[in-house]
């Protein structure tokens, strides 16, 4: 998971998440209404598909299932995503904008970047209950990482979305480490990296209903790992 497509600017005042465009810096510009019309529609087609490929997988799922959804025609959904493969790509990277969207606004009153570390933490693991936003996202990824080896788009795809992601771990890691929260001495981009997989990992086995991995005992492992990596003290019995 992760903040993929995204670029994470996580200061002591708290985090802003910006679309990453070169300089990192936020883009104003005047937006016509027929722009926020199909603004409006494409996103109402991603959140349509993200739902119906998480529940029947991009094998089983049909443009005319997506289409109906939204009472459209297919030949609308096809006008702005011409392939599933693009659809899947899309949005799935269209819900790691709202979560981390979600993930900053908390974050904002946050002082301190063990707290701001903890909150991507938790936010990131999966919940009992299948039908979930967060559980929806992981599900994607799983159609996601099976079509990579094939699709050279969705593996560049990936491949942005996982590094954006560390480099946000790396940037609250790197921060603790300037205001004496965390131990000096751990790199922050092998953490990063630890810690993703961590999550990545704990979280499939979470999704796929695996009775020895619930979503408590990866929460509790991913902290403790942190806490332990990183030198700090963190509760792990919440």
């Amino acid at each position: 998971m992760g903040v993929r497509g995204w670029r994470a600017d996580i200061v002591r005042s708290g985090a802003s998440f910006v679309w990453l465009l070169g300089s990192g810096q936020r883009i104003y510009r005047l937006v016509s209404p027929r722009q926020k019309l199909t603004a409006l529609r494409r996103q109402q087609i991603l959140e349509a598909a993200g739902s119906v490929i998480a529940e029947r997988g991009i094998c089983e799922t049909r443009i005319a299932d997506i289409s109906d959804v939204l009472g459209v025609s297919p030949a609308l959904v096809l006008y702005y995503f011409p392939s599933k493969e693009r659809l899947l790509g899309e949005a799935l990277a269209h819900q790691d904008r709202q979560f981390f969207e979600e993930v900053a606004k908390r974050a904002s009153d946050l002082q301190s970047a063990r707290a701001r570390l903890i909150l991507i933490i938790e936010a990131s693991c999966p919940t009992a209950s299948k039908k979930t936003e967060i559980n929806d996202e992981y599900v994607l990824w799983l159609e996601m990482w099976a079509r990579c080896r094939q699709d050279p788009e969705l593996a560049a795809a990936r491949q942005r979305m996982d590094r954006e992601w560390r480099h946000a771990i790396t940037a609250i890691v790197v921060d603790g480490q300037r205001s004496g929260e965390f131990s000096s001495t751990v790199d922050a981009v092998d953490f990063a990296l630890r810690l993703s997989a961590l999550i990545d990992g704990l979280a499939i086995q979470v999704v796929l209903g695996d009775p020895d991995v619930d979503a408590t005992l990866m929460r509790r492992l991913c902290l403790s790992t942190a806490g332990n990596d990183l030198g700090f003290e963190v509760d792990v019995t919440g």
